[in-house]
């Protein structure tokens, strides 16, 4: 029997995994990265913990995340962490030099429904 992961399971993995208080508002529209400043290896701790709790696996055929997630090449869901004078420039003049794929709540909550419909969890 299959037993549905519902959004706000999934918020309440990401308040507790990141520590976020419940003061701070999560929807389903709000992105991990923008909203929430989920980046680096803040963002590969939380898959983890959501691969944990809902008997997941992010991991494609091809042993990355391209496939669960539609990631084109070079394409990433978190920014690099730390403080590089070259990517704020960067930043600054409009260019991005990291490609990152902005992810919801509600887009994370549907790739751990499909993955977990197709592992037969």
């Amino acid at each position: 029997m299959t037993s549905t992961v519902t959004l706000a399971e999934v918020i309440a993995c990401i308040r507790e995994s990141q520590g976020i208080k419940e003061a701070k508002p999560i929807s389903d529209a709000t992105l991990l990265e923008r909203d929430l400043g989920i980046t680096g290896d803040d963002g590969d701790e939380l898959l983890e913990a959501l691969q944990k709790r809902f008997s997941v696996s992010f991991t494609g055929s091809d042993g990355t995340l391209r496939e669960a997630f539609g990631l084109e090449k070079d394409e990433y869901l978190f920014h690099s962490e730390g403080f590089s004078l070259f990517l704020m420039i960067a930043n600054l003049f409009g260019f991005s030099i990291e490609k990152v794929k902005p992810l919801t709540v509600a887009q994370l909550h549907h790739v751990i429904l499909d993955r977990r419909k197709n592992s037969g969890n």
